[in-house]
């Protein structure tokens, strides 16, 4: 009786811990939330890269030779992640500005990166200036390292341009 019991409780406990979500994987804004993402600066596309090179290609290096030689993944594939579980420009802002500003491994939607590369450093950078550059990282095709169609393709087993 005590194994049936012991077993149930280690099956329940698994399915909750399978089944619960980390905070950074919500479908939904808050009503408060939509107008405040709607109201970010537009970015001009000098201003939107100038901010990317002082402050995230020095470990997201577009230029790097090999996907050996990064200190973190390239922003396309980041960018693609995020626009695949956060559809709505508002949900894809929020969510990764909200990583930026406070990176956790529980916060992470991006699981093997972490493991390969680190956790990503906190930011000194504003909340307001990252919800900028995120607004711009959505909008923008991104600079991509000149071997990262190979990799996509490879570990994704689908062709860069279909997906």
């Amino acid at each position: 009786m005590k194994k049936i019991i012991l077993l149930l409780t280690s099956s329940i406990l698994l399915f909750s811990s399978c089944n619960r979500k980390s905070e950074n994987t919500s479908n939904v804004l808050g009503a408060e939330e939509i107008p405040e993402i709607q109201s970010i600066n537009t970015l001009q596309k000098s201003e939107g890269l100038n901010l990317l090179k002082n402050n995230c290609f020095s470990c997201h290096n577009p230029n790097s030779e090999s996907h050996d030689n990064m200190l973190a993944p390239p922003l396309a594939g980041i960018k693609h992640k995020y626009k695949q579980l956060y559809t709505t420009e508002e949900l894809f802002i929020a969510q990764m500005s909200d990583f930026v500003n406070n990176p956790t491994k529980e916060n992470s939607i991006m699981k093997g990166p972490v493991k390969r590369f680190g956790l990503m450093p906190k930011t000194p950078l504003k909340k307001s200036e990252i919800q900028e550059i995120v607004k711009f990282i959505y909008k923008t095709e991104l600079p991509k390292p000149k071997w990262f169609k190979e990799h996509f393709e490879e570990k994704h087993n689908i062709e860069w341009e279909k997906r």
